[in-house]
């Protein structure tokens, strides 16, 4: 027999009285009242306008055409963007940077549109612009009225909350948070049915009945399955007994599959996949990060070219040996390059087993210290840059003895090379720079290599481009 019981009532505690609305149909008014607003701001933009510079109203046809228009276009973009509105209100700030964005790409998009077509005459200049300003304001107060009108009521229990049964079996593991989470939507779960958990056709059928029953005879909004995915058979008798009623069931995902559905869906050819994992960069972004890195070195090369003669002609005068030192690295996708740099030793290491500059090393020339102390030694790298095997922005390249070395230890170090290396990165601006000789700042750096291949932006590259000058000055951990 199943076995139903009464889920929370949000309402059982409060003496509030409840208005005959409930809280989805309120959501749901709240676009339709913004996108008024703006037809009703355009209207008394051109209207002012017309007032101010001509003395009298003109036609409003043209300025109530434009705000529909305007109106359709933000509130289309803005529901891509996802509900505004939750029993939970939204930070201020992420709430206006969302509407400024949206609104102002609209109007580029028009005018985009109204230069190609040749249709600007049709508008005054100053009469958009008043629109922009006040609609933009408009919008941004309705917004925030909104949101904290419904927050209060939501908060007060004075909405009907549409109600949501859960329907699970007593061997599956609902997962946590669910009925917090459908409460926190605005529902309200009324009744939770479980079932047994071997069904027999006669006992399933008895329990849909029950729960058809209380779905009319509750005025029930939703239905949610929380059962094992596994079971497809089971899910099929459920949704061909629950065809009958008509509000929608949905089915929440269980531990095994909840896991992946945090994941991407993609199209594949005819069918659609889950992405397990991603290239960190996309083949746009990729470009992206390849034409900033040829553009500045190409712009700063000549700058740097005298110095780095008056640079490679100390290293020659000091001591015997080659100016520059090459080293092989591992690079993207663990491709091995070799490295350019200003040779700051006595000896050139590149084998099995390459020790590590410390504080004091009696390997370290003169000339070297002060080289290494600015990272001046890395500068030569620019031609790795130029010829693709690193970036400007990227995880420092390390030995491949240490590469070696390190994988065996930390089991996310060979992840860095889903990116190219770089001269400098996010590790080195946040104080993870120079020798290694504990395994615990190895692994401090590996993170912040991590963060950096998985949260790129150019943004992010121009950051770290500006910090990277002040860190070099300090020079901690350099020697």
């Amino acid at each position: 027999m199943a076995l139903l019981h009464e889920g929370p009532r949000a309402g059982a505690t409060s003496n509030a009285p409840r208005w005959n609305v409930k809280g989805n149909v309120l959501l749901q008014s709240f676009p339709l009242l913004e996108a008024m607003s703006v037809v009703l701001l355009s209207i008394v933009s051109g209207m002012v306008y017309d007032l101010v510079s001509f003395g009298h109203f003109g036609e409003y046809g043209r300025n109530f055409g434009l705000g529909v228009v305007v109106a359709a276009l933000f509130s289309t973009s803005a529901y891509a963007r996802g509900p505004y509105l939750s029993s939970e209100p939204r930070s201020l700030t992420s709430q206006i940077k969302e509407v400024v964005l949206i609104w102002t790409a609209v109007f580029l998009c028009l005018s985009v549109v109204a230069l190609a077509l040749k249709v600007g005459d049709m508008f005054s200049r100053q009469a958009v612009m008043l629109f922009f300003v006040t609609g933009l304001g408009g919008i941004i107060f309705v917004r925030l009225g909104a949101g904290r009108l419904f927050a209060s009521l939501t908060r007060s229990d004075m909405l009907a909350k549409p109600q949501v049964v859960i329907v699970t079996q007593s061997d599956v593991r609902v997962p946590s948070g669910v009925v917090q989470a459908i409460e926190a939507s605005g529902c309200e779960v009324c009744q939770t049915i479980t079932l047994p958990a071997a069904s027999s056709e006669g006992s399933l059928l008895e329990c849909m009945d029950k729960l058809i029953e209380h779905v009319r005879r509750r005025s029930v909004d939703e239905i949610v399955l929380a059962v094992s995915w596994a079971d497809i058979s089971l899910i099929e008798k459920i949704t061909a007994h629950l065809c009958v009623v008509p509000v929608p069931v949905r089915l929440l995902p269980d531990h095994v599959v909840s896991a992946l559905l945090k994941r991407p869906v993609v199209n594949l050819g005819g069918t659609r996949a889950i992405e397990l994992q991603r290239a960190p960069l996309t083949a746009p972004q990729l470009l992206t990060k390849r034409l900033f890195d040829l553009v500045l070195t190409t712009a700063a090369l000549p700058f740097l070219l005298p110095p780095l003669v008056v640079v490679a002609a100390l290293i020659a005068l000091e001591s015997r040996g080659p100016v520059l030192f090459c080293q092989r690295r591992a690079g993207f996708n663990g491709r091995t390059f070799k490295i350019y740099k200003f040779r700051t030793m006595t000896i050139l290491e590149d084998g099995p087993v390459v020790r590590q500059a410390c504080r004091g090393d009696p390997r370290v020339t003169r000339v070297g210290r002060i080289l290494r102390r600015f990272s001046i030694d890395e500068i030569p790298q620019l031609w790795n840059v130029l010829k693709g095997d690193m970036s400007l922005i990227g995880p420092r390249p390390h030995a491949l003895a240490h590469d070696s070395e390190y994988s065996q230890i930390i089991s996310l170090y060979p992840a860095r090379h889903k990116v190219k290396p770089g001269i400098t990165g996010w590790a080195q601006i946040n104080g993870c720079r120079g020798a290694t000789p504990h395994v615990y700042m190895m692994i401090k750096r590996v993170e912040h290599d991590m963060w950096y291949v998985n949260n790129w932006s150019v943004w992010l590259d121009v950051t770290i481009l500006l910090l990277t000058i002040p860190r070099i000055w300090t020079g901690r951990n350099a020697f």
